[in-house]
């Protein structure tokens, strides 16, 4: 229930202690504390201006950052631009050199001005970049400048990883929302070998099924294993992209990235850029020539990041997704990375792979009446409700209903 607003010192004071204080109505940290200096830069221009700044930050920024590296962070900006979306990027400088970048974009639903962190919905990961030295209260600081700036109905900052510099911020900033998922990882810098991993992975009966997968799929032709990395990975994203479409049609689901023409554009210039593009792997097992299966991942520093699956549906009786997996991990083993992040959710075939996760939670912070209504009518009452009814649709209803609803604006 929300409680009557008051008009007090030119900002709404909400009286509920379910809603957050408008942002202009808090006290504010100091434009610069210990010789940090906080600003605002604007549009993918202003963050292409910052070019040799951000890849010195990015290449040495805590919690590893998978989806801000410079290529990803001007990709992400052009995809947000095409849609309609503004992107803003709070910067922090000491000492003349960037050490905290936290770049949001602003949308428009429904008439609700939502701001949402760089590269959502595709981004996997909601980031921060932020310099290993400086203290993660410099995000604060950050977050603050974003608020002097921007002028919205909510912050809805989605999928954040636990003990990371932006989670320490929002905190403070803010209030958490919706379930807690997690990311399972496996974690390769233990001193196993990597095919003592594979080996102990989902037990005796995975290892059967992964055995059977490899003589099924071997009856139909012989098996290869690929790997393209940057500006050579680009004809099989689009193949990936394009399968994972299919497949989402045939299954009566509608998505908001994959369905959405600007994402494959945006990974293909990632893959492009001269310096960040080989982060970009595609992986792609073949079956007599024909392929059977496709992941996307991005690596950053020594982790893996396992971001997109497909499977042909000529072969996937045979589960080939399986084998491709087994031997992408090898690859990840032979190429030197220690980690292989699964990324959210905790789907029941990502815990058979893993042996760790790292919670990720969802922010939001209401900073007007109708931001209040957004956040506890739509987000956390109306929407789990809607997608909820919509599982129970028809898979050909459920689609036609689904797209509509991205059509309005609906996330």
């Amino acid at each position: 229930m929300i409680n009557r607003p008051r008009r007090e010192g030119g900002g709404w004071l909400m009286t509920s202690v379910s809603l957050i204080l408008p942002l202009r109505s808090q006290s504010r940290c100091a434009a610069s504390v210990a010789s940090a200096t906080a600003g605002v830069v604007r549009g993918s221009s202003g963050i292409s201006a910052l070019e040799c700044d951000w890849r010195a930050l990015a290449a040495t920024a805590r919690d590893g950052a998978p989806f801000l590296n410079f290529a990803f962070a001007v990709a992400a900006a052009h995809y947000h631009e095409a849609r309609g979306e503004r992107v803003l990027t709070a910067t922090v400088m000491q000492s003349g050199r960037l050490v905290c970048a936290l770049p949001i974009a602003v949308a428009r639903r429904s008439g609700i001005k939502v701001a949402m962190l760089l590269g959502d919905p595709f981004a996997q990961y909601g980031d921060v970049l932020l310099a290993r030295e400086v203290a993660p209260r410099l995000c604060e600081l950050a977050l603050r400048e974003l608020a002097r700036a921007i002028n919205v109905d909510v912050l809805e900052f989605r999928r954040v990883r636990d003990g990371s510099a932006l989670m320490s911020a929002l905190c403070r900033f803010a209030r958490p929302t919706g379930p807690i998922l997690e990311a399972p990882f496996l974690d390769l810098a233990n001193g196993r070998p990597v095919e003592d991993l594979l080996h102990a992975i989902g037990g005796a009966k995975q290892r059967r099924e992964r055995a059977r997968s490899r003589r099924r799929l071997a009856e139909q032709g012989a098996l290869g294993f690929e790997v393209r990395r940057g500006a050579e990975a680009c004809e099989w994203v689009r193949d990936a992209v394009e399968m994972k479409r299919r497949w989402l049609a045939a299954a009566g689901h509608a998505s908001p990235v994959i369905d959405d023409p600007e994402f494959a554009k945006a990974f293909a210039r990632v893959a492009k850029d001269p310096r960040d593009g080989r982060c970009l792997v595609a992986t792609r097992l073949g079956v007599g020539g024909r392929p059977a299966a496709y992941e996307i991942g991005l690596v950053q520093g020594a982790r893996y990041h396992a971001f997109l699956g497909v499977v042909a549906g000529d072969f996937a009786a045979a589960s080939p997704g399986k084998i491709l997996m087994e031997e992408t991990f090898r690859w990840c083993g032979a190429q030197g990375l220690e980690t292989i992040d699964l990324l959210p959710p905790a789907d029941h075939y990502k815990r058979l792979w893993s042996n760790g996760s790292v919670p990720v939670r969802d922010h939001v912070r209401p900073v007007t009446i109708a931001g209040a209504l957004y956040a506890g009518l739509w987000l956390e009452t109306l929407r789990p409700r809607l997608r909820a009814a919509l599982g129970r649709l028809p898979a050909s209803l459920r689609r036609k209903v689904g797209a509509a609803a991205l059509k309005a604006g609906a996330r």
